[in-house]
């Protein structure tokens, strides 16, 4: 008999986590958004403007906080991939993303981008710092800066 409460309490947990997808608490997927990119500056000062697409799925997570993951291909290897988070504070979306790749020649590269964007026009900036390491040679490079402009559509990038 004393079995019979920790059942009831395990059946109520189990049916609250299979309700929980119908509430509220869901999160929404929104669709494929391009964010066009152009690097503007690197770690040794501005360069000539390289442009670049990545496409994007988001899901609304709840309020003003949104799931974001996609990619950016690469002539060089594997897609970035990149993978975060991004919220609305006042009239701006802020990304903050985890991006990783890896190369033919050996090279994987990590880093961390954080993006911000104006609701009003759906532009903005954005900077990058990574790490890479070379899995061939066993080497790590120096800390890597990119920073630029960037631009969002609200569909998927035309490729």
């Amino acid at each position: 008999m004393s079995d019979r409460p920790g059942r009831t309490w395990l059946l109520f947990l189990l049916g609250l986590l299979m309700a929980l997808p119908l509430s509220g608490w869901a999160q929404s997927y929104l669709g494929k958004v391009c964010m066009v990119s152009t690097v503007t500056t690197r770690d040794e000062g501005p360069v000539t403007p390289e442009r670049f697409a990545g496409e994007f799925e988001v899901s609304n997570l709840g309020g003003t906080t949104y799931s974001v993951a996609g990619t950016i291909p690469s002539s060089t290897g594997e897609p970035m991939v990149a993978t975060g988070m991004a919220t609305v504070v006042g009239g701006d979306l802020y990304f903050n993303m985890v991006m990783t790749q890896v190369h033919t020649d050996g090279w994987r590269d990590t880093g961390i981008n954080r993006t911000r964007l104006s609701l009003a026009t759906m532009a903005g900036t954005f900077y990058e710092i990574g790490h890479d390491y070379n899995a061939v040679t066993r080497t790590y490079d120096q800390t890597r800066y990119t920073a630029g402009t960037v631009e969002l559509s609200l569909s998927a990038c035309q490729r």
